[in-house]
């Protein structure tokens, strides 16, 4: 959720998860989001909605994780 244009924590958490573990293991997005949501102690589907209200922000952090991963993933 962002409050005042600020993204929160957990969103924020969750972008830059996306982006280590792309990084350090180079998964397709399933299994990339299941990493993280496994991290953080969440499901799947709750990293998924997380991505897609950044993504519906577009977010400077959004924006900058989309860069960095692969084109075909679709969040």
């Amino acid at each position: 959720m962002y409050l005042d244009g600020i993204m929160d924590e957990l969103e924020a958490s969750i972008i830059k998860g996306m982006e280590n573990c792309y990084r350090a293991c180079h998964e397709d997005f399933a299994n990339t989001v299941h990493m993280v949501a496994r991290a953080r102690g969440l499901k799947d589907e709750q990293v998924t909605e997380a991505l897609r209200r950044a993504r519906d922000e577009n977010s400077e952090e959004y924006r900058r994780m989309k860069s960095s991963l692969p084109k075909d993933f679709p969040i």
